[in-house]
């Protein structure tokens, strides 16, 4: 390879440029071996081989040149470090992995790549200079050494070549230079046989061997190349070269041989040794390579085999096409089912096997787009399944044209089929009402949605006629529509009398009855329990056509095992418009629903303004009454009770007031229910408690012990809390016990249970009286006094309304005041208005009355001037009476 350069004998010029291009070569490799990771050493030995090869040159200069020359051993032994360094350097830029990868094959090519340099050496170089001059055994035992250790060269040379892929171009370009300075570096030291007449190329050949090896050092991407290279690309085994040139080289070898003998030449033994061995090495490397193809093969049948049932167990099934698309191997649980339809899809264009509604989908996706792009991203299509079902395939796409290996596109199916029969199931769950199988609330949201949608995109395209000053009438025009609530009423009774089923039964009836009123552009949906809903299409009037038509079906009787079931509805209607929201919408229609509500069965109530002032207001009272205590506009009034018999003040009422900042004053019937909406009524309660019993202590009795009397709610008595409170608002207070009366209505000893009874026996206990309120408003008021043990009986002024005109309340006020005064409870009337109802009510025996007559609730401060002007006593034509 590096042997040789710059040699002696040659011209002036020549043997400048020799040492210049061996000095390049020289800094170059020195530069590579300190830079380089994987070859550092290798690449330094060849430049140590150079700088050896040149004091070779030195050394054959200095013994001159000439016919001696062959007989000079010196010639030939100058060179040998610069070979052996050579060798060495090749060495280093290979790994012991590489080498053992080669195994026997790498083993026998490199020996008969050997062999056939042997043979050329013999032929061309040993064999000419014996039959010139005979040489002494020195003589003849230097040019064999020197042929040995080149040949051996070349051999580690072809090894770099075969068994390092990252360093295949370089190997080959260190071959042909070494081979080029070989044929020089022998045609000089020889002058004999046929390489003599390169003689006068010479200069050319080191020359350019030595340009060779910077290229070759130039074009060394390292042994890290190896893990650049594809692993489809890879070799296991040797490369086509390592294969081709040690038979290319042995034919050319024994060609040489035979053709030279033929002429007359005589061949020494080691070319015929080495032609034999040629041979034999022959013979063995195809037997190595038989039994490696038949390894390799075994191994490439076992890896398809592998991979094949990786492929078919795979919950991904596999479709591989050509250029054309058409399906070269497919997944056995796909091919089944194409099958099973009478069709073959190994063989068939994939798009005329799929669905026909997915044909031009899947032949464009798989085509690529205009710019040359190919398939990517995922695609759902429709292939042929057992039993003339449909099988759909959620398919990703691997591009594998451009590989070698492959050159074909894979596509990587997933079956979803069951995944979207469970999202159809979950999609009717989620949009179908199960009772009804009408559309569910959420179904008529997405409905209500698109609708609004509609109106507001009719409303914007109508804007933007009028922006350009076209014509409004231009837009295509769309229908109105309102939304329907009708509330079912008559199912609470229905069910404690006929049971839950009944029920059932009559609401699926109703969804029938409506599906079938309705018209096709109208849906009916079950947005409650007790509540469906229309989105009824039209003008105003085919809508209140549409409500009359529901109504009257819905208030048809319903025939069932458990006899007749009459319902009739209450129904909010609200048009819709552009600018409204779902939310807007619903929210419009319950105002409206709850205005019917209110009304007599069986009402329509179309939304308005008013309803949604009304709304707006109670939303306001809600936020305000939120603070409305630290604020400081709450505030209690008091009303007197008075004895019939004496005309004395005996007891007072406190209930509470609200004095809004801009509203002004706020009745209790208005603020309490929303109060109680918002969770705040307990805590107003307590606070009455503990502020009017803090009052009513400090109150002037004129000699008598004022009851007081505090409204408690149902959610305070069913909060727990209610013992507690007044205990609290007691002690704090110092007002005995048996002053307080703590005033419960029919509907929350109706409701309550045991813990309810509880707390109301610990009340009784610690001396706290208990009054009935309302007391015959509610529908099982006679059965309560048996049931709880009160101290007092309030009727409630429905009772007192017609007492002094009709009979028959003046009679059952007459029995209520004589069932107390048998169980020795106190009965008071509430809400006297008139003095004909107070007259009527003396006469009866009632024993106390509160009510305008008497007294409207009055400030503490009022009351306490009043206790005190009067002497405790108030009768209508008293002065005095507020």
């Amino acid at each position: 390879m590096l042997t040789g350069a710059a040699g002696g004998a040659l011209p002036g010029a020549g043997r400048l440029l020799a040492v210049a291009a061996a000095l390049l070569a020289v800094i170059v490799l020195w530069r590579a071996g300190r830079r380089s990771a994987g070859g550092a050493r290798g690449w330094t030995l060849m430049a140590a081989a150079i700088v050896f090869s040149v004091v070779g040159n030195a050394v054959v200069g200095f013994r001159g040149a000439g016919g001696d020359a062959l007989h000079d051993p010196a010639r030939f032994f100058a060179f040998m470090p610069a070979v052996v360094l050579a060798l060495a350097g090749v060495l280093g830029l290979l790994t012991w992995a590489q080498l053992r990868r080669g195994g026997a094959r790498l083993i026998t090519e490199t020996a008969l790549f050997f062999s056939a340099a042997m043979v050329l050496a013999q032929v061309l170089v040993v064999g000419p200079v014996l039959e010139r001059s005979a040489l002494d055994p020195a003589g003849r035992a230097a040019i064999e050494l020197s042929c040995f250790a080149t040949a051996l060269l070349l051999s580690a040379l072809l090894v770099l070549v075969s068994v390092s892929p990252g360093r295949r171009v370089t190997g080959a370009v260190l071959l042909l230079a070494t081979t080029t300075m070989a044929v020089g570096r022998f045609a000089t030291m020889t002058h004999a046989g046929p390489l003599a007449v390169l003689l006068p190329w010479v200069p050319a050949f080191q020359i350019t061997a030595l340009l060779l090896v910077v290229l070759a050092v130039l074009r060394d991407r390292g042994p890290g190349s190896d893990g650049q290279v594809p692993p489809t690309h890879r070799p296991t085994r040797l490369s086509l070269a390592g294969q081709l040139l040690p038979h290319l080289v042995m034919v050319l070898s024994a060609l040489l041989f035979v053709g030279t003998a033929v002429l007359g030449a005589r061949h020494t033994l080691v070319a015929a040794a080495a032609v034999l061995a040629g041979l034999v090495l022959t013979a063995l490397h195809r037997a190595v390579t038989a039994r490696d193809e038949a390894r390799v093969a075994t191994r490439v049948h076992r890896s398809e085999a592998y991979f094949r049932s990786l492929v078919r167990s795979s919950s991904d099934a596999v479709l591989i096409l050509d250029g054309d698309l058409r399906v070269t191997w497919a997944a056995p649980t796909l091919v089944a089912g194409v099958a099973d339809a009478g069709a073959e899809l190994v063989g068939a264009r994939l798009p005329d096997v799929v669905h026909a509604d997915d044909a031009e989908s899947v032949a464009g996706w798989l085509t690529g787009d205009a710019a040359g792009a190919g398939p990517s991203g995922l695609l759902t299509f429709r292939l042929p399944a057992l039993r003339g079902r449909w099988r759909v395939l959620e398919t990703g796409v691997s591009d594998l044209r451009a590989d070698d290996d492959v050159q074909a596109l894979v596509l990587h199916c997933r079956d979803v089929t069951a995944r979207l029969d469970r999202e159809d199931q979950l999609h009717s769950i989620a949009f179908i009402d199960p009772l009804t199988g009408l559309p569910n609330r959420a179904a008529q949201m997405v409905a209500l949605s698109s609708r609004l949608g509609a109106l507001n995109d009719h409303a914007d395209a109508e804007l933007a006629a009028l922006a350009t000053d076209g014509p409004a009438a231009a837009v295509d025009p769309v229908e109105g529509a309102s939304l329907l609530l009708f509330e079912l009423q008559g199912l609470h009774e229905s069910r404690e009398h006929a049971g839950g089923d009944v029920v059932d039964l009559a609401l699926v009836e109703i969804g029938r009855r409506l599906r079938s009123t309705l018209r096709s552009e109208d849906q009916v949906a079950r947005v409650g329990a007790e509540v469906f809903s229309v989105l009824a299409i039209g003008t105003r009037a085919d809508v209140d056509r549409v409500a009359s038509r529901c109504l009257s079906v819905i208030e048809q009787p319903l025939a069932t095992d458990s006899g007749l079931v009459d319902l009739t509805a209450a129904v909010g209607l609200v048009p819709l418009s552009a600018g409204l929201s779902e939310r807007d919408a619903l929210d419009r229609a319950d105002l409206a629903l709850r205005d019917a509500r209110a009304a007599t069965p069986g009402t329509v109530r179309r939304y308005s303004d008013d309803l949604g002032a009304a709304r707006d207001r109670q939303e306001q009272l809600r936020r305000d009454l939120m603070g409305a205590r630290e604020r400081g506009e709450l505030a209690l009034a008091w009303q007197p009770i008075v004895a019939l018999a004496d005309h004395r003040i005996t007891g007072i009422e406190a209930s509470l007031r609200w004095r809004h900042p801009v509203l002004g004053d706020v009745p209790p019937e208005e603020f309490l229910p929303v109060a109680a909406r918002a969770g705040l009524d307990v805590d107003l309660q307590r606070w009455v408690l503990r502020e009017a019993t803090v009052a009513a202590a400090g109150l002037p009795g004129q000699g008598l012990a004022l009851k007081l009397g505090v409204d408690i709610s149902v959610q305070h008595l069913a909060s727990g809390t209610l013992v507690g409170d007044v205990s609290a608002a007691l002690q704090a207070s110092g007002l005995p016990p048996e002053q307080l009366v703590v005033e419960i209505c029919e509907a929350a000893v109706a409701g309550g249970g045991e813990r309810e009874a509880a707390d109301v026996a610990a009340l009784r206990l610690m001396g706290v009286h208990l009054a009935l309120d309302d007391f015959g408003s509610g529908h099982a008021s006679l059965p309560q006094l048996s049931r709880l043990p009160v101290d007092v009986i309030k009727l409630d002024r429905s009772f007192l309304s017609r007492v002094d005109r009709d009979p028959y309340t003046r009679a059952v006020c007459e029995s209520v005041v004589g069932i107390g005064a048998a169980l020795n409870v106190d009965v008071v009337a509430v809400g006297v208005e008139t003095t004909g109802q107070l007259a009527v009510l003396e006469s009866i025996g009632c024993g106390f009355a509160q009510g305008f007559l008497l007294s409207r609730p009055v400030s503490l401060a009022a009351l306490v001037e009043l206790l005190e002007q009067g002497a405790g006593q108030l009768w209508p034509g008293i002065p005095g009476r507020v």
